[in-house]
């Protein structure tokens, strides 16, 4: 009997019996040799042209043919797990060894494939890409067709986003610097052969329907005769994303870190500035002009403003000025979700909404001068309290205590910024003018005739420009020339949310 090739015998012995089949007993009795022999199957890359879905009509034809060595649903969900990841590796473009191939690998190519197969189901009922037009960024478009091409699978069992991936950097490894498996795949699919050829085409019917009959079809013309799709989108970017063109949404981000504020709701919401803002980084970003965390948030801080003089919005913003300097993500996430709660209660309460500090201080005046209450330090009103510091040992009575301590700590450093005016002769007139200290009164001077200003005049773009270290070296900076602002000329990526990293 001549011997059996090596690649038949590591299948038989070293990969079937992984997926549950018995390889004992005479050679010509195993369960192995029988199905082997059954499908003839002469190799593990005999597989690559099986599809998954095949597996259970080789199980049946074989639990019919040799019934006294039935097969269960375990080796079912290993073929079918054996058969997707001979699959995965050919399409990766990775070798396929037998000595490689492991129980997890069975079991994680069978979940592979029931979630292809629910997510390909789920794509079928996409028939168009969002229309192109030019009320929206390219970028916002870009990041629509890519996330929709991710939803949409193809003949290499991935989605279509693939074929229009963005190049990267000259030596980039998707092996080593794939931030998640799903980027990976998608720069390890190759750009070429029969399936590529078959997405490619299927890439550019979307994107031609998509901007028919718009100033974007002209930009893909040289790619409608071969229907390339990749050529197409290649071409819409190098238009839309050119330096002329960059230049220009650079300015117009620029002009918008300039004079975007917020004043109120009525006017722009918080979660539109927060968003507007966020783009002109962005945008600016791809520019090579990064600014630092530190920068943003106090920028940010300057553009609430505060003309109803609410108390609330003023110590959300110290807030966020001593808990979140270091961090803008931090810093938008906790101001945005304040103000949203200062908003609603705002809506729902009659009148205007201007408490001034007295009637903060009322609420628990005897206390301000505690540092500890309920076994929690409050010293420092302004550190970061623990949930379980915050709502269970403080409690509605200490938080209210923190929150007053925090309002007269922000008025103080408000009034020694301003300094004072000095107090008013007898007959009225106006006295000299006072150091940096507090604000003086008028006439006597007396309690009654105190001239206590509203926490709220303490300007927290003045603070969040002009707080410095005990050297006072600290300055404030421009959002127009930041010193901490990037020189790199690379770009950001920025084409489609679902790929990382840099375009080249």
């Amino acid at each position: 009997m001549a011997a059996l090739p090596q690649d038949l015998v590591d299948l038989r012995d070293v990969v079937l019996p992984l997926v549950g089949l018995t390889n004992q007993g005479p050679v010509a009795n195993r369960q192995t040799t029988q199905f082997i022999a059954l499908h003839q199957i002469k190799s593990l890359e005999d597989f690559i042209r099986i599809e998954p879905h095949q597996a259970k009509e080789l199980v049946k034809a074989s639990n019919a043919r040799h019934p006294t060595q039935s097969m269960g649903i375990l080796v079912l969900n290993n073929l079918t797990g054996l058969i997707w990841h001979c699959k995965d590796m050919n399409r990766r473009g990775l070798p396929l060894d037998p000595f490689d191939i492991t129980a997890d690998n069975l079991m994680d190519g069978h979940l592979a494939y029931e979630a292809y197969v629910q997510n390909r189901d789920k794509g079928d009922n996409i028939k168009a890409l969002e229309k192109w037009t030019e009320k929206i960024d390219f970028d916002d478009w870009d990041r629509k067709v890519t996330e929709t091409l991710s939803l949409i699978y193809g003949r290499n069992y991935c989605p279509l986003a693939y074929v229009i991936r963005p190049d990267k950097p000259q030596g980039w490894d998707p092996l080593v610097d794939a931030a998640t498996d799903y980027e990976r795949l998608m720069y390890q699919l190759p750009l070429n052969g029969v399936a590529f050829n078959r997405d490619n085409e299927a890439v550019f019917s979307y994107i031609q329907l998509a901007v028919l009959q718009t100033a974007a079809e002209t930009w893909i013309f040289d790619a409608v005769a071969g229907r390339d799709g990749r050529a197409a989108m290649r071409a819409l970017r190098d238009h839309y994303e050119g330096e002329a063109e960059l230049d220009v949404r650079a300015t117009k981000a620029q002009q918008i870190l300039d004079t975007i504020a917020y004043t109120s709701e009525r006017n722009m919401t918080f979660e539109t500035m927060i968003t507007t803002l966020n783009k002109a980084y962005n945008v600016l970003k791809k520019q090579g002009q990064e600014f630092t965390d530190k920068s943003k948030v106090e920028q940010l801080a300057k553009r609430i403003k505060n003309p109803g003089k609410d108390i609330q919005i003023t110590v959300a913003v110290e807030t966020m000025l001593t808990q979140h300097r270091s961090s803008y993500t931090a810093a938008t996430q906790y101001i945005t979700s304040r103000m949203a709660q200062i908003n609603s209660a705002n809506q729902k309460m009659p009148g205007a909404n201007q408490r001034q500090i007295s009637e903060v201080n009322s609420v628990a005046d005897v206390d301000l001068d505690r540092n500890e209450y309920n076994s929690v330090d409050i010293t420092n009103p302004w550190r970061e309290f623990s949930k379980d510091e915050w709502w269970r040992l403080l409690g509605k009575k200490g938080r209210m205590i923190v929150e007053a301590k925090r309002v007269k700590m922000a008025a103080s450093r408000g009034n020694a910024r301003r300094g004072g005016r000095g107090g008013r002769g007898n007959r009225g007139g106006r006295g000299g003018r006072g150091g940096r200290g507090g604000r003086g009164g008028r006439g006597d001077n007396s309690p009654n005739n105190s001239n206590n200003r509203n926490v709220n005049e303490a300007n927290t773009a003045d603070r969040a420009g002009n707080q410095s270290n005990s050297n006072g070296t600290e300055q404030s900076v421009s959002t127009v020339t930041l010193s901490q602002a990037s020189t790199n000329n690379e770009r950001g990526g920025q084409n489609g949310n679902r790929f990382g990293g840099n375009r080249a």
